[in-house]
Order: C-alpha cells, then structure tokens, then sequence
C-alpha cells in the first residue's frame, strides 16, 4: 500500500522540473535579447554619431545664415521714405503735371529712374533671401522629422547631444519662419513700390513725349499780346519756387551718389597732389623759369586749376544727372574759369566776361523754372537781345580775345552757331513758343560759355603732361611720354574728346539725351550681317580696342626694357630675342582675348583663317617669312644684341631684333634694318657668338 504523500511528492518533483526548465530559458532568452540589443547599439553608434555631426553643421550653417546674411536693415529703414515719395510725386503729378515743363519732367524722371534702379535691387536681394530662407526651412523639417530624436538612446552623452539639437532644431524652425515672412512682406511692399514707380514713370513718358510735340505749336499768347492777367504766378514766386525744388532735387539726387562722389573726390585729391608734387620738384631746379615760362594756369593756382578740371570731368561720373545739380557743377566751373583766366583778358575782354557770367546766371536760374510768367517772357525775350548783341560785336572783334593764350579756329565758328540758336529763341518767344525759346536760348548761353570752359580745360590737360615730362627728364616714363613730340597728337586727341563733350552737353540741352542714348546703343548693338557673317559694331569696336591696347602694351613693355638706343657700346645681351618673345605673347594673347570678347564664334574664324592663308599665298609670302623667322631668331638665337655680324656685304653691331626686321648699327653710324627671313636665308658671320676674338690681317 503507497503512502498517500508519495504522488503527490512525484507530481510536486515533476512540475518543479518542468519550472526550472522553464525558468532556465527564460534567461537565456532574456541574455540573448540582452546580447543583440547590445549588438544594435554598438552597430548603430556610428551613425547615429554622424547623423549629430551633420544636423550641427546644418543647424550652424542656417542659423548663421538667419542672423547674419539676412539683413533688412537697409530696405525697413528707407522703404518707408520712398514710399511717401512716391505717394508725393502720385498727388503733384495728379495736380501740377500738366503745368511742368520739359526740364520739370526730366528731373523728376531721373530721380524716379534711380529710385526704380534701388527697388530693382532690393527687389533681389528679398528674392535671393527669401529663395534660400525656403531652401534651409526644408532642411530643418528634415531634422524636425526624423524620428530618431524621439528616442532614448542608451549613450547618456550621445542622447544628451540629440535633446540639444532637438531644442535647436525647432527654435531654429521658428527663427526660419519669422525671418521668412518678415522677408516676405518687405518683397510684397518693394514690389508693389516698384510698380507704382513703373506706373508713374510711364505717365511721365508719356507727358514728356506730349510736350515735346506741343512745344512746336503755341503754347501761350503772342509776347506783344500777353498781358500778366494771363498767367497764374509771378516772375518772383515762380523763381522761388523753382531755387527751393532744386535744391530739393540735388539733396534727393546726391543722397544715392556717395560712393560716385568719393570717387570724384579721390580723383581730385590724386590730380592736386601730383600736379603739386611735380611744381615743387620743378621750382627746385636751375632753369625753373625757363620750363614753367610754358605754364601758365597751374603757376596762377593749382588748386583752383584742378577744382576747375574736377568741374569739368565729375558730371561723367555720373549716368544721367539732374539740370539743377549740372548748373551747380557749371557755377562752380564758371567761378574757377573767371579766377583762372583775370591776367590773360584785356580790359575789354573782361567787361565781356562779366557780361558773358551776368547772362549765364540768368539762364541757368530761368532753366530751372518749372512754370511760365510774364516778366519770364519778358527778361527771356531781353536777354535774348543782350546775347544777340554780344555775339555780333565778338564775331566782328578784331584784336585777340586772350594774351599768352592762342586763339582757337574754331572761336567764329562757335559763336555763330550760338547766335544762330538765340534768334531762334527769341522768334519762337514772340510766337508763343516758350519751352522751345527757353531751350534754344539756354542751349546758345551754354554751349558759348562749354567752348571756353573746353578750350581752357585742354590746355590745363596739356600742362599737366608737360609738367611730368619735365619733373622726370631723366625718367624712362619721361622719355616714353616725350611732350615735344608727342604735343600735337595730344592735341588732337583732346580736340576730339572736346568735340564729343560739347555735343553730349549740346543733346542734354536739347532734353534729347535719353534719345540720343537709345540710339548710340542700338547703332552699336543691332546685329548687322556680311552675307552668313553676323555682327556688332560693338563686337568690331572692342575686337580692335583689345588689339589696341596690346599693341601699345608690347611697346611699352618693349621701350621700359630695351638697351638705351643712345649708348655709344651696346652690350651683348640675350634680351632682344627674350623682348620678343614677350611682345608675341602679348600679341597672341590681346588676339585670343579679343575674340572672346567680341564674341566671334569660332567657326568664323576658321573662315578669317582661310581667307588670310589664300592672302599670304598670293602675296603676303615675305612678311609671313620674316615673321616665322623672327620667332626662329627669338628661339635659336644665332645673334643677340650686341653682336658683331656681317651679312652680304653689310656689317654693324645688331642694335634691336624686332618680329618683322631686326636693326644693326654700321661702323658709320647708320642704323640698317635687314629682314629677319634674309638673317636665316643668307650666310651670316657672327664673329662674337662665341667670344669676341677677331683675326685682323695688316699690310
């Protein structure tokens, strides 16, 4: 019989070992779970540590371009201003446009033009910014959404790094956005000022193009006729109004132009500093007086002859100024022209200058008038009979208008042409024409006065070269920039450069500046075609400009480091053929850049290439010989300068080797050029190639 306790004993023995079994892989499991979870993290340590390092770089890098690039200090601090500009010039032109003259309207377009020209740049800046701002946001959602940051890493450090950049990330996503539409809304305003600004300057266009059609037709009443009940304004209030605009103008126009204006002035401190410093060395040498009998402006100032060039060559610096900031430039120029010129007039002269300065005055002021009067009329129509009879006793002078200083040919000629212009203006100021009297007679009084101003302005030019030629006699630069000789020709250029001058001032004049612009351009960029040959005169201009510009750097180049010509014993030298590899350098490379430049496709010039190979086989065979022989000289060098040489039954010492032709000097003193192609093709003794022994038979 079994005892009672013993099945349970037996099923007590059996549940414990299936418990203990159990249990046992309970923890293996438990320690195999362990064991991976270990592996996936050492695994994933790696990428996850990369993944910190990229999203701080990125995190860096935009927060850096949210703080730093960004930069609307500009645009929120002068939007505001042109802004109400815009919303003034809106409300005058809607009252007092169609009473503004041509001069009125020009003004205002030209500052309208530069207020459009400085939207157009903000304009792109907030696009760029607002482009890049989205770009970086993308990034950063990228960052925000990884689900990696959500999780706890087992690395304290490492997690502790993801929080930060979590915290970063989404301060960051908020920077974004604030800068974002913050940006946003300064590109809406901008946009919407530059069209309005668009808006007003197609009114102006099409007022300014409705006036100059007008002006041909009457305008007001007969001068006879007109009576002071006629018009709105006085002579004094108008005149009043229109100093105070101006003066508004010139603060709006010159308040965009400082960068312009800097440089202006560093242009002016360089010319008054060099003038001086080459007056002083001058002034120290023995025959001082002698040199500086020539000089005439700078020896009476040379501030006032360089403040003087300053008027002349500062309105260039600029597109396209405003009349009234012109005729402040123009006083100025005037003032200084007066000082410079007191010692060369004659009593005469200078009663006709002051005379000459009175009208001028008087013009420069009724040109700024935005409206007509009647004492307007009425002192427009009487100095336009001062003027007249100004010209008429100067064209009919007979002694010279100046002492010390030559008369120019084309004195007559000018004022011809001035009185020429005031009988216009004073027929169409008796017609009822005023706008187009008020031209013309502004026109004459300016363009009298810029042929003095010219004339005056290149013979200060000419001094200023004549006295840095004469400070550095001894100078290679003063030898290269010979004066004596190269007088006339820097005449001839400045004469040029005048011409151009006066007849930009004469089209400004004439409010036709913009036209006379629009169809420079497109004269020299309409495309023009030579059978399948397509061009520009622009393209052509530039293509010779380079090749000009090489060529005078390869002279320089080639005078600076040549041997002086004048020396009695050249010295035998390898710097010829070494000057002249460097001028065809020079050469190969203003050829290569031109073409780039000009835009000749390369097709084309595969066609010139043709062209210029079918010449040299008709006739051109020898200049091409001398000139590969030239390099072969260059390269081989079987003389240098310097040498002793005979060929055929010529001898000398080789004194220059050039590309085409090379220079020996004879025993007598005569300097005879060889082709470089008879160098290489006939017999050549060069008897110091080696050393410079020579056999001598005696008799």
């Amino acid at each position: 019989m079994l005892h009672p306790l013993k099945p349970f004993l037996f099923f007590t023995l059996i549940l414990l070992f299936f418990c203990e079994i159990s249990f046992s892989q309970k923890i293996t499991r438990r320690v195999h779970d362990s064991a991976l979870e270990q592996i996936k993290n050492d695994t994933l340590l790696p990428f996850l540590i990369n993944k910190v390092k990229a999203y701080t770089v990125t995190i860096d890098r935009n927060s850096t371009y949210v703080k730093r690039k960004v930069n609307l200090d500009n645009v929120t601090k002068e939007l505001p201003a042109i802004e109400n500009t815009l919303k003034r010039f809106k409300i005058r032109l809607g009252k007092e446009g169609n009473a503004m003259n041509l001069r009125g309207l020009n003004s205002v377009v030209i500052l309208l033009k530069e207020t459009r020209d400085k939207l157009a740049a903000y304009q792109l800046n907030l696009n760029n910014y607002s482009s890049q701002l989205s770009i970086n946001n993308k990034e950063v959602k990228i960052i925000i959404n990884d689900p990696i940051l959500d999780d706890h890493l087992a690395d304290s450090a490492l997690d502790l790094q993801m929080h930060d950049i979590y915290d970063e990330v989404f301060e960051l996503d908020t920077l974004q956005q604030r800068a974002l539409n913050q940006v946003n809304n300064m590109r809406n305003r901008t946009l919407i000022a530059l069209l309005q600004c668009n808006d007003i300057l197609s009114d102006l266009t099409y007022q300014t193009s409705e006036l100059k059609t007008a002006m041909w037709q009457k305008e007001e009443p007969f001068l006879i006729s007109a009576r002071p009940a006629d018009y709105q304004k006085s002579y004094i209030d108008i005149t009043f109004e229109g100093l105070q605009r101006s003066l508004k103008i010139i603060s709006i126009y010159l308040s965009t132009k400082g960068f312009t204006i800097s440089v202006c002035l560093l242009f002016f401190l360089f010319i008054l500093c060099w003038s001086f410093l080459n007056m002083r060395r001058l002034k120290k040498m023995e025959n001082a007086d002698s040199i500086l009998e020539q000089v005439l402006f700078f020896k009476r100032s040379i501030f006032i002859a360089s403040l003087f060039g300053l008027c002349v060559y500062s309105p260039f610096f600029f597109s396209n100024p405003t009349m009234s900031y012109l005729h402040v430039t123009e006083l100025l120029r005037l003032l200084a022209l007066c000082y410079l010129l007191a010692p060369f007039l004659n009593r005469q002269a200078k009663k006709y200058g002051l005379f000459i300065c009175v009208l001028w005055l008087y013009y420069a002021v009724d040109d700024i008038l935005l409206e007509s009067a009647f004492g307007e009329r009425w002192t427009l129509f009487i100095a336009g009979i001062l003027l007249l009879l100004l010209c008429l006793k100067l064209i009919g002078l007979k002694t010279p208008y100046f002492k010390e200083i030559p008369e120019s040919p084309a004195a007559k000629a000018l004022l011809i042409f001035t009185l020429v212009q005031v009988v216009l203006s004073l027929l169409l100021n008796l017609t009822g024409r005023t706008s187009l009297a008020k031209i013309l007679g502004v026109s004459a009084m300016q363009c009298l006065v810029l042929g003095i101003t010219l004339k005056i302005f290149c013979a200060i030019v000419l001094e200023a070269i004549y006295l840095q030629s004469e400070a550095f006699q001894e100078s290679r630069f003063s030898e290269f920039l010979n004066f004596k000789s190269l007088q006339n020709r820097f005449k001839k250029i400045l004469w040029v450069l005048a011409v151009v001058i006066w007849t930009v001032s004469l089209v400004r004049n004439y409010t036709l500046y913009d036209n006379f612009i629009a169809l420079t351009i497109d004269f020299f960029n309409k495309n023009r075609s030579i059978g399948s040959m397509t061009f520009t005169f622009a393209s052509v201009g530039i293509f010779f400009l380079i090749i000009f510009l090489s060529t005078v750097i390869s002279k320089f180049v080639n005078f600076f480091f040549r041997e002086d010509a004048t020396k009695a014993v050249i010295k035998r030298s390898s710097l010829g053929s070494i000057l002249l590899l460097i001028k065809l350098s020079i050469w190969a490379v203003g050829f290569l850049v031109a073409i780039a430049a000009s835009g000749i496709p390369l097709d084309r010039l595969s066609i010139m290439i043709g062209a210029l190979s079918v010449g040299i086989g008709f006739g051109l065979q020898n200049i091409v010989s001398n000139l590969v022989s030239g390099i072969i000289i260059a390269f081989e060098q079987p003389i240098k300068i310097g040498d002793k040489i005979e060929i055929g039954n010529k001898s000398g010492t080789v004194k220059e080797i050039g590309v085409r032709s090379s220079t020996i000097r004879s025993g007598e003193g005569a300097n005879i050029i060889i082709p470089n192609g008879d160098l290489l093709s006939q017999h050549l003794i060069n008897w110091t190639m080696q050393n410079r022994n020579k056999r001598v038979e005696f008799t």
